[in-house]
């Protein structure tokens, strides 16, 4: 069996991820400016393959998830550029041969205020709470993926182009979502088969990367990897380095923002 090592990152860093990510205070906490150089270098995240099938049932139950290192600490963009989100996102990442999985836990102490405006497909993700997934597949700050969901499951998707200016929203990549809402927040299961994606096979490919969370009631909009309000725009160009290999050990991923 062919094994993969992924790694998604921004600059040569190599220590872990617990040692790297800073604490973040709560909402309403005294902290410092948000130094967006400094949390592009420190934005890394290891994923694990998973050991066994994963079933897309909006639970997270697999040993597997248990294993993978947590991505969190999402910063605002929108209102309160800077501040940590009111409520946290955490998101973990496993792989196969054939696919990525996402795994996403989106807090919320006020899961009977949760919106969602839309259940067909390509909804307006503008008008629901929602997650998102931004890939730079070729690293070349121009192009991409993103793959969006919200709590009851829809599914939106497009290809993007000129520096993440352009969006083509007719485009139906295949893919898979799972979602749950619970008392503390909603879940979501993604497996993006590699299928789906056009990217460079080799070893050494390097990729982009982001997660967002959007809380609708509240208008607020979070990055794992933070970026000011005038680079929204932007959100495209977050790297990340991928390399496949025969026989590899672990996967390791490593993302952050990369502001121009």
């Amino acid at each position: 069996m062919h094994r993969i090592l992924i790694v998604f990152w921004v600059l040569a860093l190599t220590l872990p991820i617990a040692a790297q990510e800073p604490a973040v205070p709560l909402r309403g906490d005294a902290g410092p400016e948000i130094d967006y150089v400094t949390a592009r270098q420190t934005r890394r995240l290891e994923a694990v393959r998973a050991a066994g099938d994963i079933t897309l049932d909006g639970i997270l139950e697999e040993p597997a998830w248990t294993q993978a290192p947590i991505a969190s600490h999402f910063i605002q963009n929108d209102p309160h550029e800077g501040q940590p989100a009111t409520y946290d996102t955490e998101v973990r990442v496993l792989y196969d041969d054939r696919a990525l999985y996402f795994g996403v836990f989106a807090r919320d102490n006020e899961p009977n205020r949760i919106i969602v405006s839309d259940l067909k497909k390509d909804f307006d993700i503008t008008s629901s709470d929602g997650f998102r997934i931004i890939l730079d597949t070729f690293r070349d700050e121009r192009n991409g993926y993103q793959f969006a969901t919200n709590p009851a499951g829809a599914k939106w998707d497009a290809q993007m182009t000129n520096e993440g200016r352009e969006n083509n929203v007719n485009w139906d990549g295949i893919w898979e979502v799972a979602t749950r809402i619970v008392a503390t927040g909603w879940y979501a299961e993604i497996r993006i088969p590699f299928r789906t994606l056009r990217f460079n096979a080799g070893d050494g490919e390097v990729w982009g990367v982001n997660f967002e969370r959007k809380i609708r009631r509240l208008y607020e909009d979070s990055y794992w990897a933070p970026i000011p309000a005038s680079m929204t725009s932007s959100a495209s160009r977050w790297p990340v380095r991928w390399r496949a290999c025969v026989g590899c050990g672990p996967a390791k991923i490593f993302a952050s923002s990369l502001i121009p």
